[in-house]
């Protein structure tokens, strides 16, 4: 899955340097609440060895070239 999103780091649910890590959180968090928004595990784009959670709800879609907040990801997984 090559797809690129953006996310405002502050939103990250959790960080890790390890996908196995950053899954096995997700599925947890989901399993405590599983009608929440669906989760992305996405790939830092510019730091290939880090990987981050977020609520699919919290893609930014307009993304502005002065917006720095803003930071585009690989996503690597959905659940």
């Amino acid at each position: 899955m090559d797809e690129m999103v953006f996310f405002n780091p502050g939103d990250a649910i959790a960080n890790s340097r390890d996908f196995g890590e950053a899954v096995r959180g997700a599925q947890i968090y989901k399993a405590k609440d599983p009608y929440e928004s669906s989760l992305i595990i996405a790939e830092d784009a510019a730091n290939k060895k880090s990987f981050a959670v977020y609520f699919a709800s919290d893609e930014k879609s307009d993304v502005k070239d002065s917006d720095k907040s803003v930071v585009p990801y690989h996503v690597k997984k959905k659940l």
